[in-house]
């Protein structure tokens, strides 16, 4: 199972030769790719021994106006020309709605217009895609077994599947075990990070988060009242259970740690600390 992570933008938005450099001497033997990046950078990674984990695609698939939704699919479809390009035969993403104006069974509604369009070239591309299960405050429809079932019934194809990060699983009280049973099979990514629940928070706001008062973002993190996003090991997921799990159905493509951890934030050499612990905690999980 390849290990790689996200790189958050606070380290860079191109990869130089000094971070290669780190990527290498922590031990990562990839990265996941931006379809930004300048052929430079990817040189540089490939130079030090870095692969390319799958590339995300940053394209609004949920939405309702003409315009913006043809757009969408034409970038979409620009980034698989992309990862094909690269050699890379995964790609994530998730259907949002960027202005998210609208409810979550219209998103779906609309991610049903554009999708398969881009499912199509994938297709043709040989290349499979993962739906991310984060609700993006309701901007991904595609976030629960009811979406899965709903969205694999209308799209069948077996290019189309899910990019799943069990954290998001923790806060909506979602059982990531029977997840793991049931849609196991749909799985073509894996994203690694965990979920903190404050309890006292939650005695307080409920799971609906603070209603009379508001709260400022953590370490430049959307702050939910009784939940934060931590990385993997510091956080309700039981990541020995999840990985046997992966292991035991002989998953063999990347796990990647995405960091949105506010305790591991703030400066770029406390962002590194927390990968290369995270990388250290996951690394000695894995056969």
């Amino acid at each position: 199972m390849q290990l790689s992570f996200i790189l958050p933008r606070q380290l860079a938005t191109q990869p130089d030769a000094a971070l290669a450099k780190w990527i290498h001497e922590t031990g990562f033997n990839a990265v996941d790719t931006e379809a930004e990046w300048t052929a430079e950078s990817i040189d540089i990674l490939h130079n030090a021994g870095i692969g390319l984990g799958p590339l995300r695609v940053r394209a609004s698939l949920a939405e309702f106006d003409e315009a913006t939704c043809n757009t969408a699919v034409v970038d979409a479809c620009v980034a698989l020309d992309a990862a094909k390009s690269l050699g890379i035969a995964t790609v994530w993403t998730l259907t949002r709605n960027f202005r998210n104006d609208r409810s979550q069974r219209e998103n779906f509604a609309a991610a049903l217009t554009s999708l398969p369009q881009v499912v199509d070239h994938a297709e043709q591309l040989g290349i499979r895609i993962g739906i991310e299960n984060c609700p993006y405050s309701g901007q991904n429809p595609v976030c629960t077994p009811e979406s899965w079932d709903a969205l694999f019934r209308a799209i069948p194809s077996s290019n189309l599947g899910i990019c799943f990060d069990p954290s998001h699983c923790i806060w909506q009280r979602i059982d990531i075990a029977r997840v793991i049973r049931e849609y196991g099979d749909r799985f073509v990514h894996l994203h690694a990070k965990d979920t903190e629940i404050i309890g006292d928070s939650l005695f307080r706001f409920g799971v609906e988060g603070p209603q009379l008062g508001t709260t400022d973002p953590e370490e430049g993190w959307s702050k939910h009242g009784w939940w934060r996003h931590r990385l993997p090991g510091l956080g309700a997921v039981d990541w020995n259970a999840f990985v046997t799990a992966m292991v035991d159905r002989a998953y063999v493509v990347s796990l990647t740690i995405e960091h949105e951890d506010p305790v591991w934030s703030g400066t770029p050499e406390r962002i590194k600390r927390g990968l290369e612990r995270s990388r250290t905690y996951l690394s000695s999980l894995i056969p």
